[in-house]
């Protein structure tokens, strides 16, 4: 008989002290994301944040769920974002999923939402007629370095055998693209009236800048909830040990994150978030006082000078800068990412959100 348990923020918690941890293939939950979850500042110890339905012991499917608040003019809605949403796909386990879709829904009055998800999930959103679009964004994946080594092994597994020829094609080819990208960081260099300054959590003076762009954002988030993803990642960084058994990616050789606060003539333009899983780029947080071009400018001799692989971002303003700065990338993937809510929340329009709006802040 399946049976479905709800763990709340405070269950999770208590899970976390008593040392012990899920067990089965798959296991329904890793310890960094529940570390993540129970000092999420949006989180009440009440808010439900996973259902597990199990068969006699064994999970047959889970749900994640992060407490957020979502905001349309002088409205603030309490919802859930869904995340690593799995299920057996065994025939006789149909529907559990959606179950767990459902009571989600239960428990979140104003809705839940989603982002980032797969094309299989997008059909299952489509079919309950429940969700709506609120955003959709078109950005891109663009390469930096050539990586076949890793990329190509992971289309084909027969060439993991000859990793280290791939590895040596990279070395050659990228010192080809090193050179163009100095060249290129030489013709951008930042002006010298800008300051960055690299800070460990930001500060009062960056919520307030966080603020006076937060109007007509979906999410609004200040500098605690920038500060909690910063340092509550969900990436597992074990090298000696093997992946957790858990059905999405949730291990890195490397994650950096981190938090710049960028000034010009003494003034504050810009703070930005950059997390880097893997040497791929992310923009979770970025906020400029239109300065697209300067922005662009300091992202991009971060991708030069940390030597990272790729980039991710939906952010029109800086794509646009990138492709008339003529930064030399190997190579170039368009992407579009929607953001769906259901109830009350579904209701939200003409919003702007960030990259890193929902879950998106924490994957790749």
């Amino acid at each position: 008989m399946v049976q479905i348990k709800t763990y709340t923020i405070a269950d999770l918690r208590q899970r976390l002290a008593c040392g012990t941890w899920f067990e089965g293939n798959p296991i329904p939950v890793t310890r960094e994301r529940v570390w993540s979850q129970v000092n999420n500042p949006r989180a009440d110890d009440a808010d439900v944040a996973l259902l597990v339905a199990t068969e006699n012991e064994m999970v047959i499917a889970h749900l994640g769920i992060v407490p957020d608040f979502v905001f349309a003019g002088g409205q603030k809605l309490k919802i859930g974002w869904l995340t690593a949403w799995w299920a057996n796909p065994d025939r006789k386990y149909s529907g559990t999923g959606m179950m767990l879709m459902m009571r989600a829904m239960g428990f979140y009055k104003a809705g839940v939402g989603a982002s980032g998800f797969s094309n299989d999930a997008k059909a299952v959103y489509s079919a309950t007629k429940r969700f709506k679009t609120v955003q959709e964004l078109r950005g891109m994946t663009a390469f930096a370095r050539f990586d076949l080594a890793n990329l190509l092994p992971k289309r084909l597994p027969v060439l993991a055998k000859v990793r280290w020829l791939l590895a040596g094609a990279d070395a050659l080819a990228n010192g080809l693209v090193l050179l163009r990208q100095c060249l290129w960081r030489r013709g951008n260099a930042l002006p010298a009236d800008v300051k960055i300054e690299y800070v460990p959590a930001l500060d009062a003076e960056a919520n307030a800048f966080l603020e006076q762009h937060a109007e007509n954002q979906l999410s609004r988030r200040g500098s605690r909830e920038v500060n909690w993803i910063a340092n509550h990642s969900w990436m597992t960084i074990a090298p000696l040990l093997p992946p957790p058994s858990f059905r999405f990616d949730t291990t890195a050789r490397t994650h950096r994150n981190l938090l710049l606060k960028v000034r010009r003539e003494q003034r504050l333009v810009a703070v930005l978030h950059l997390s880097m899983i893997d040497d791929h780029l992310i923009l979770p947080t970025c906020c400029h006082d239109q300065e697209a071009e300067l922005t662009a400018r300091i992202i991009g001799n971060h991708l030069v000078a940390m030597r990272l692989k790729r980039i991710t971002t939906f952010r029109r303003d800086l794509l646009e800068c990138f492709e008339r700065s003529g930064f030399p990338w190997v190579a170039r993937k368009e992407r579009v990412r929607p953001w769906i809510l259901s109830g009350p929340a579904g209701e939200i329009a003409r919003v702007g959100v960030q990259d890193g709006d929902g879950d998106c802040a924490f994957t790749v």
